[in-house]
This record gives C-alpha cells, structure tokens and sequence, in this order.
C-alpha cells in the first residue's frame, strides 16, 4: 500500500487535463484551404502521416504526464519494503525513540527457531542502528522491576548496543505499567526534537497487556507516536505447573508424604501426557488428559526422608513453567483459627463466613493458607495448639480462662485479630481489656435516615503521628507501622467502605502510634501492638455485613490478606511456600546475626552463587530482606555473626505462572495498535515504508527532456516502428 506525506498534493493531478483540454478544444482554428496537391501528398505517404499524428499524440501524452508527475513528488509517496511487511520503521530526521523491549518469561517461547526474546532484541539492534545521525535514544525492558538500560537518552549507539547484548530474558511476570512510564519520563526529557516515538517490541502475552494504555506526554513537545510489534512465537500451545502443596499428614505412619500438583492447559487443542514427581530416587507418574483452558489435580505420595520434590512436564512451547521444586521436609501452610461468636445456620449470615472466604480466596493456592472454625465455647489451649493466627469473631464477654488462653497463645508468638459485633457485652470498658490495643469507652451508631440509614464516612488510611517518625516505628518493629505501609495501596477503595455501628476508643497518650486505619469522622478502625512474642489487632466495627459492608468491598480481601499476614509476623515469612522470582523474599532476623548468605544449589555448571546481605540497612524489624533472587530454584539462607554460621533455612523461588498463557490481549489500547499482518488500517501506519518521490522527480525530469527534444527536432526524424505504426 502506498503510503503520502502530504497527499492533498494528489489534487494536482486534475491539472493533467489542461494540456488534453488546450489539445481537443483550446487550439486556434484557422479556416480549412484544400489543396489537391497537398492531399495527393499525404494520400500517397501514408506513413508520413502516422508520423505526424504520433508526434502530436506523443507531446500530449508526455504533457500529461509531467503534471501528474509533478503533483505525485509533491505529495512525497512511500511504498512498502518487501519481506519486511510487520515491522516497525525508524524515520527520518532529528528525533527521540523508547525501545520498550518484553524480557518476561513468556517471551523465552520459540519463535521461528529462537526464543521470542532474541528475536526481539535482533529488532531492536536493528532498529537503533537504523537511526539517523545525533538522534537520541534508550531502551527499557519490562520484566518486573521494570527498567532503564541507560538512566538516559543518549546519542551513543554503542552504549546501548553493549547493555543490550548483556540483556537477558528473565522468568519473572510482565512490569508494564512501569515500563511504560519509565519511557514516558525518558522521552518527555527530549521536547526539542521534532519526531518522538515509542516502540513496543513484545509478545503482548495477555496477563501482562490486557488492559495497559499508552503513555501521554504532558508537555508541549511533539506529539508522541506509539508503536506495537507482536512477536509471536510459534505455537500458542502449553501445559504449565501453577500450584504444588505439601500434606505431611496424609500418612499415619510418617514414611510418606502427599504431594499435590496443580495443572492447567493453554491453547486451542487437547493435551494428553504425563506429569511426573521425583523425590530422592523415586519417580512417580501419573497420565494427565486436559481440554483447553482445564486445569487438572493429581496426588503423588513420595517418601518423607527427601527434602525437596520436583515436578517435571514434558516439553513444549514453554519450557520454564514445566519444572517446579517444593519443600517436603517442613510444612508450609499458615494455620488461622476463626473463633466464631455467632454461628449461624445461613452461610452468608454466620459471623466466619466472609472473612473465611477471604483468606481461602487469597491463599495464593493449595497449601499457603488453612483456615479452621473453633464454636466459642470450645475455646482452648489444645484447640489453638499448632495455629499461627486467631480471629476472635464477635465474641461475647469470655471467662477468665478462656481470655487467659487467649493471652498466652499470643504471649507465646501468636497473631490475634479481635473483631466486635452485637455480641459485645456491656459495660464495654473491661472487653479483652489485657490485650486489646486500647480500652473501649462505647459505641457509636450512626443517625439513621429511611429504611438504609445514614452512614458513617469512609475508612481512610491513618498516617503515623508527626513526632513519630516512619523509620522510628520500624525500628520498635511497631505492627501498626507495618500494617500502614502494607495496606498504602488500598488508600483509593478504602473509603468506599460505609460504617453504620462501631466502637469509641479511650484517649491514651500511645493511642496515636497504634492506629493503622480511621473513619471519616478520625475514629480508629483498627489498631495495632505487641503483647509479648506476639501481636494483637482490633477492629472497631464487625468483620460481617452487621454493622458495615466492608465484606461486599473490593478493598475487604486484601485488608483481611495484610492484617492476617502481619499478625503472624515471622511464622508467615518462615511457611510462604515459595516466592516468585522477582519479589523480594523475606525470613525472620535472628537478633543475634549481622550477615546473611544466600546459596543457589544445584547450579548447572556445578558451581554455587553466593549473595551476602552486607548492611544492617537491607533489614526491616526483625526481617531480613532479600532481592533480586531472578533464578528459580532452591536457595539456602544461613544467618552469620561474625562470619560464624548461627542457623540455615531453605527458600524455594519459582517462575509465576500468570505468564503461562501464551495467548496475546485481544483488545485493549496497545492491542490497537499492533500490526500481526490482518489489518491494512494499521499496516499503513506500522510498515516500513521506501520513499518513491526521488524516483518520481527523477522520472519527471526524464519526461522534460523528451518533451524538449520533439519540440525543438520538430518530430522525428526516422520513421516510427512498424508495430507502433500498425497500433495508430
């Protein structure tokens, strides 16, 4: 398809009919004279004639010509360059390009012979040595953490070249948003060139791109031109390992233990093969038949004297998802124990039930989380034994035995959240009074208005008090602190939440340090602190749709997530079965250690990286904090003082299995516009594109010339050829 710079010069072509029109109609005629003579002439020379006639003909054509010929070259056409039909174009010029290139796992897919990312990055090396002279420059790739190969644009081919060929595809999820706004940051640095582009080079793996818009500069620079490359690998098909857990107790006898293995199939047809489980010297097989989009459970029982199990598939379009380690010699869930005041016979209306489907919800899977329901009046030390969280649900007044159970399970290390509801006997004041976070004075109920009421305002984020720093908090290794940094996120959905009952705090001179989040009206919603090893959380309001309707918000999940997370403290850390490559992992702090050594084991090559955690600095309380861990697999982390060895733990990290699904966003802002070779309307703006004016006003000057030549011969001087005179 022929593409226009300026193709409003197309109109002049409509002047070509001026010569026809002077030709046909716009001659002086003079008055015809025969002359015999002059008719016996051109009777008898036939030939002569034709002659005559082609000359006239000829001038014409030729005059046409030039004015179409002059109206095309204005118009500066281009045309497509041929085996190059889905690629993006550098232009011409002064100007700033963003090569945003997808190093995410699913990119390591084969792609015509190579993974999508070596393909990728061939295109980006022969995009930037496609740039013009002195135009500016970088590159950012998108796996998480997002980032800049260069802090900025530069004019240096080489440098960019250089920390490309170093760049690598990496198992990690898509970072994209960053991505993006890295590029955007980087080219609205560049407001004095008259062309910036982005170019996108990815394989638009839907998890990653569904619904990710395109930048906007916000200065007055030039208008920023977005370009999408899809790099599709060969084949949309592939099996993936998304979960594996661990039951210790499958087997009375202790000799074995139960693996669950969690499968699920992409693509469009049917997969039959097997998955097999490997542990010590023992193999075990199962035959797995899966229709598109399926996901399938299988349970292997290896023996209970290895460490660590591996998971293996078949090969296929993806070959990271089919490996998978887990632990066996520990067990890896986080055991909550809702205490349920106020059991009910509908689910939707029991005290336990939304909050127990909040936690099973965000498990992350089989094996991260358990949750058990302990009736109230079964309330024990033998019933909490083993658990790492209690959720004390609308409990009404306890016996002293019953509130020293309570006390010691946290004393000893445990989490408990307290949560109140109609259940909350009068006088309030003397509630739980030894490990509530406050003292309550009362409650409040909202003035009422119709049948729905008039609710309270919404819960917002509480920020720690002005005389109390941020890192203070941190060093006491206040829970509080830790909840306000963790539910930061949720600071946009979090007043959405309307209370219409809740309970008064007293005034404390500390009050201020253990508020995490407050009504609109400044009263604490919830609180936090430390009783003993452990820690206690109140909230003010119920955990069910009775006094608010936080269970019907979208913030009431990952609020539930965060505090039950944070009540275990170190016990969550030590059973999180496994962290995505990418995230920061993170284990309980012996207080005695200063240095921590991380070991990748089982290299390939047989030699064993090692990280040290050098500064007191990459600690948060009582944590260490380990990044960058971008190689699945098995890691051992030995806490040192001193150079000497004090503990080690395992620490299993695993690719994410949301970049499994090979298949790319369907819709969307950047879907629009991608080029895959199905939409002409997008081709036009995505082909590489040869200019043709050249070669036009080249061919105008050509038609000059000839025109020139029969003007001034006054014709031709030999005679026409014999086909060009039979055709007249």
């Amino acid at each position: 398809m022929i593409d226009f710079v300026q193709p409003w010069m197309l109109l002049g072509i409509v002047a070509a009919a001026v010569p026809l029109w002077l030709h046909l109609f716009g001659r002086r005629r003079a008055a015809v004279q025969y002359f015999s003579a002059l008719d016996f002439i051109l009777a008898t020379n036939p030939k002569k004639a034709r002659a005559l006639q082609l000359r006239e003909w000829t001038l014409l054509a030729l005059r046409c010509l030039v004015v179409c010929a002059l109206a095309l070259a204005l118009a500066r056409p281009s045309l497509p360059l041929p085996g190059r039909a889905a690629e993006v174009a550098i232009g011409a010029g002064p100007q700033a390009v963003v090569v945003v290139i997808d190093d995410s796992e699913s990119m390591a897919a084969a792609s015509h012979g190579g993974s999508g990312f070596e393909r990728a990055r061939r295109r980006a090396v022969h995009l930037l040595g496609d740039l013009p002279q002195g135009a500016l420059a970088a590159v950012v790739t998108s796996g998480y953490p997002a980032r800049s190969l260069l802090r900025q644009l530069t004019v240096d081919r080489q440098a960019l070249l250089r920390s490309l060929a170093q760049a690598q595809v990496r198992p990690r999820r898509d970072d994209a948003v960053r991505a993006l706004a890295l590029a955007q940051q980087l080219l609205e640095s560049a407001t004095e060139v008259p062309s910036r582009r982005l170019i996108v080079l990815t394989d638009l793996q839907a998890s990653g791109w569904q619904a990710i818009a395109a930048p906007t500069l916000r200065d007055r620079g030039p208008a920023l031109r977005v370009f999408v490359e899809r790099i599709a690998p060969d084949s949309l098909e592939n099996t993936a390992i998304i979960d594996a857990a661990v039951d210790r107790g499958a087997d009375k006898s202790g000799a074995q233990v139960r693996v669950e293995v969690s499968i699920v199939h992409h693509g469009q047809k049917p997969w039959r093969d097997y998955v097999s489980v490997r542990a010590a010297e023992r193999e075990v097989k199962s035959l797995v038949q899966l229709q598109p989009g399926e996901v399938a459970r299988r349970s292997f029982m290896v023996p209970a004297s290895a460490q660590w199990a591996e998971i293996v598939l078949p090969n296929d379009a993806l070959d990271t998802d089919n490996r998978r380690l887990v632990r066996l010699d520990a067990a890896t869930a986080l055991r909550v124990a809702i205490i349920n005041g106020a059991p009910r016979p509908v689910p939707r209306d029991d005290e336990a039930f939304f909050i127990a489907q909040a936690l099973e919800m965000g498990s992350g899977g089989p094996g991260e989380l358990t949750v058990d329901r302990i009736p109230a009046d079964k309330l024990n030390a033998a019933a909490l034994a083993d658990h790492d969280v209690a959720i004390a649900a609308n409990l009404a007044g306890l016996s002293a035995d019953s509130e020293q159970v309570l006390r010691q399970f946290v004393v000893a290390g445990g989490g408990l959240w307290v949560t109140l509801g109609d259940n909350l006997p009068e006088p309030v004041g003397d509630y739980l009074a030894t490990l509530l976070p406050t003292r309550l004075a009362g409650l409040r109920t909202a003035a009422l208005s119709g049948a729905a009421g008039h609710r309270s305002g919404g819960v917002a984020l509480a920020a720690p008090r002005p005389n109390t720093p941020v890192h203070t908090l941190i060093g006491q290794r206040s829970v509080a602190a830790q909840l306000t940094r963790d539910l930061a996120d949720l600071a946009e959905v979090l007043p959405q939440v309307r209370v219409i009952r809740y309970a008064l705090s007293l005034p404390a001179a500390d009050l201020g340090e253990k508020v995490v989040l407050r009504f609109g009206d400044g009263a604490p919603a919830l609180l936090a602190h430390h009783v003993g090893a452990g820690r206690v959380a109140l909230w003010t309001t119920s955990i069910d749709r009775d006094w608010t309707d936080l269970p019907l918000q979208p913030a009431f999940l990952p609020l539930t997530q965060a505090v039950v997370r944070a009540l275990a403290g170190t016990r969550a850390l030590e059973r999180k079965a496994a962290v995505e490559v990418g995230e920061t992992a993170t284990l309980g702090r012996d207080e005695r250690a200063d240095q921590l050594q991380v070991r990748l084991e089982g290299d390939s090559d047989g030699a064993n990286r090692t990280r040290r955690v050098l500064h007191a600095a990459l600690q948060h309380a009582g944590q260490w904090a380990i990044a960058d861990l971008d190689t699945p697999g098995r890691y051992m982390a030995t806490e040192l003082r001193g150079g000497v060895a004090l503990t080690s733990r395992p620490l299993l990290v695993v690719a994410p299995h949301s970049e499994s699904d090979l298949q790319p966003a369907a819709s969307g802002p950047l879907a629009a516009k991608t080029f895959d070779g199905t939409s002409a309307a997008t081709a036009a703006t995505l082909v590489p594109k040869s200019p043709v004016w050249t070669a036009v006003l080249v061919a105008l000057l050509g038609l000059l010339v000839m025109e020139t030549a029969l003007v001034a011969r006054g014709g031709w001087s030999g005679r026409a050829p014999r086909w060009l005179a039979r055709w007249l």
